[in-house]
């Protein structure tokens, strides 16, 4: 995510960066279901950050990052939404909540994904609302966009290279 962090900066865009409390307690799991946790730490680092003073946000969350922001932005009123485009780095089928969603969306998706690959995430978006959908897939690499045999994570370029694009 450092590498996301500084390419969107290279970009000039005003950004912030941050880890849910959990994974700075050294735990393993999230908060539950309904995410809570996670989502009032998203909150109060958009609060932090001023975003009620931009005319445009763009999300973008890592698995479990790109399941928060799609609470968050199903938390939303519709006007609301119109600020936000998501983009989401390894898409987890069956958990993402972006079907009342109108803005823009980006899929980073590996091909050897546990959760599925860019066909599978397509399906799953099936019924979002957005016309707005922006889908690629790195070959070979799993859902951390790492090698799917080796376990080396030389598929990351790759990742920074289409952000830099989007």
């Amino acid at each position: 995510m450092q590498k996301v962090f500084q390419v969107s900066k290279d970009k000039g865009n005003s950004v912030i960066m941050f880890n849910f409390p959990y994974f700075e307690r050294g735990e393993d799991h999230s908060s539950g279901p309904k995410l809570k946790e996670e989502l009032s730490t998203l909150k109060r680092m958009l609060r932090i950050a001023g975003a009620s003073e931009f005319t445009r946000i763009r999300l973008i969350g890592k698995s479990l990052g790109g399941i928060v922001a799609s609470f968050y932005l199903d938390s939303l009123d519709f006007e609301e939404k119109k600020r936000y485009e998501v983009i989401i780095l390894g898409y987890v089928t069956g958990d993402v909540k972006l079907e009342g969603f109108g803005g823009k969306i980006t899929i980073i998706q590996g091909e050897k994904d546990k959760f599925g690959d860019i066909d599978v995430v397509k399906k799953d978006l099936q019924d979002a609302v957005s016309r707005n959908i922006a889908y690629y897939q790195i070959q070979n690499a799993d859902h951390s966009f790492r090698d799917s045999v080796t376990k080396e994570p030389i598929y990351e370029e790759e990742v920074i290279r289409i952000l830099g694009m989007v």
